[in-house]
């Protein structure tokens, strides 16, 4: 056997074995492509929009209250640019909320609803409820929002103490009041400290994207468990957010499940 023949012998069996990976190449993909939508639609039914409305007074324009212009050439001009002492504005804030007892009992972030005089939970089946907060912790940054009604899908919730980096990771929430968004990526890191003034515990740290609006939303696993509650961004960054773990959530909720 010549030099090439022999060559084209072991090309024809490279090539073979190429033709024969590829299928199987294709089928693992679309495997782990139906894992991605099985775990959003496991949990998506869960998630919830929070639309929280607040009072807050109106602070002076740039920091200043008319009686330090008083006297000046500027008196007459900043009395007519600012608002008036004791002038009150409505706010609505945004963020994300899951189910986790059926009893209408839903897990948020602390930031998304405090301070809130009326919240209006949007669920996935179009309803709009009332919410009331029945706890809040501001240290671990949870809250437990509740609606009147019963028989609710709640999400599975997971084993965070399990997660390692690496693996993949679902955030879904509504972004921008954009309901229901998914992204997907991984955990970047577990253990996470010192991130936030005041916050305590530790953060699972990941890259699936997280936006003003998903905070209080669920992260998820593969096998569509929640394993954290998505609770802040790093703003300069792009793909470094933070959550919540779950089992450390468990913990603080559970004497206000009642």
């Amino acid at each position: 056997m010549d030099r090439r023949w022999l060559r084209l012998t072991v090309l024809g069996w490279f090539l073979a074995l190429v033709l024969s990976a590829t299928p199987a190449l294709a089928v693992s993909a679309f495997d782990l492509q139906q894992d991605f939508v099985r775990a959003a639609e496991r949990v998506s039914p869960a998630v919830v929009s929070l639309k929280c409305v607040r009072v807050v007074d109106v602070a002076p324009m740039f920091g200043f209250d008319e009686e330090f212009f008083r006297g000046t050439p500027f008196e007459g001009f900043f009395r007519e640019m600012m608002p008036p002492r004791g002038l009150r504005q409505r706010q609505v804030g945004q963020g994300s909320g899951v189910i986790i007892d059926s009893r209408g009992f839903i897990l948020t972030n602390h930031h998304v609803v405090a301070g809130a005089q009326a919240i209006a939970v949007h669920l996935q089946d179009g309803r709009t409820l009332q919410g009331r907060v029945v706890g809040s912790d501001p240290r671990f940054d949870l809250a437990l929002v509740q609606v009147n009604a019963n028989g609710l899908r709640a999400a599975p919730l997971g084993n965070s103490d399990a997660l390692k980096p690496g693996q993949f990771a679902i955030a879904i929430g509504s972004p921008f009041g954009l309901e229901n968004t998914v992204t997907v990526g991984v955990i970047s890191a577990t253990g996470r400290r010192g991130l936030g003034e005041g916050r305590v515990g530790d953060f699972i740290q990941t890259d699936a994207s997280i936006n003003p609006g998903n905070s209080g939303g669920p992260l998820v696993n593969l096998n569509g468990e929640v394993i954290g509650i998505n609770s802040m961004i790093v703003a300069p960054g792009q793909g470094i957010g933070f959550a919540i773990p779950i089992n450390l959530a468990k913990k603080i909720v559970s004497p206000w499940l009642r």
